[in-house]
């Protein structure tokens, strides 16, 4: 058994998650644990895994007997991770690609600043049609949580965080559904130290259909309540919030074009 789990959630895309293992490289010591959240129309192909799989480690798969919601599928891999005494673990989600020794730079990190819980990069987005642009998350800590008064400091699939603080403050929450990610990452930022990498060492796929997209406006009121949660009183605290506010009532094309203009992205 290796130090390192990495935690997959899947649901009817098993090409997609052919192409996330077979982006990891042979020399990456860690096992992976791919947990399918009731696929009816493509279930995963087994066998298809294990011929790409190249890294020195060992595949295991869970199956839940029906669809759940991502965070259900993620709290029972991370579950089986923390029974199983692994010391880190890294996430990816299905048709990410992970660059040339991911999880050694991360594993590397971690080592190094045994005072960090959580771990994560910029990442290179990309889609069908060749548009890419590259998110630099803030990399020191007080510079993280300035930026989780506003919005998510770290990209979901590119983290890895310490098994102890999976242990101290529990599983994904379950109230918080299609922001589920940043509500777990404030935990870690209000108790723990954290940082990003500056490499980029995750590149994730995105289009309209994906949760962020097709759940958008579920996705904002979650995370305007999280802000709340999280609200220190003070003006930062109020802008941020109202900013939020307004971008709940915008349309996504409005907004990722401010983006844009404003350099909140780095076009390639």
């Amino acid at each position: 058994m290796n130090r390192t789990a990495l935690l997959i959630p899947h649901f009817n895309n098993p090409q997609g998650l052919a192409a996330s293992l077979a982006s990891i490289g042979a020399h990456e010591q860690i096992d992976a644990f791919i947990v399918d959240d009731g696929s009816s129309r493509q279930r995963i192909d087994e066998a298809a895994c294990a011929k790409v799989w190249r890294a020195d480690g060992e595949l295991h798969f869970i199956y839940l007997p029906h669809n759940q919601g991502i965070e259900h599928a993620l709290n029972t891999g991370l579950q089986a991770i923390i029974e199983a005494e692994y010391e880190y673990i890294a996430r990816l989600d299905c048709d990410d690609l992970c660059a040339p020794e991911r999880f050694a730079k991360q594993i590397a990190f971690l080592d190094s600043h045994p005072d960090l819980y959580l771990l994560g990069s910029a990442v290179m987005f990309f889609d069908a049609s060749g548009d890419r642009f590259t998110i630099n998350q803030p990399q020191k800590h007080n510079e993280i949580l300035r930026q989780m008064h506003d919005d998510n400091a770290f990209t979901h699939p590119s983290v890895m965080f310490r098994a102890a603080g999976v242990k101290a403050l529990g599983l994904y929450p379950t109230d918080c559904k299609a922001a589920e990610d940043f509500a777990y990452f404030w935990r870690f930022v209000a108790h723990y130290q954290t940082a990003n990498l500056a490499e980029v060492l995750t590149r994730s796929e995105y289009n309209d259909a994906g949760i962020s997209m097709s759940r958008r406006r579920q996705q904002q009121a979650m995370r305007i309540k999280l802000l709340w949660r999280y609200f220190d009183y003070t003006p930062r605290s109020l802008v941020k919030i109202s900013k939020a506010c307004l971008s709940f009532a915008l349309p996504v094309s409005f907004t990722r074009k401010i983006k844009r203009l404003l350099g909140m992205g780095k076009w390639d």
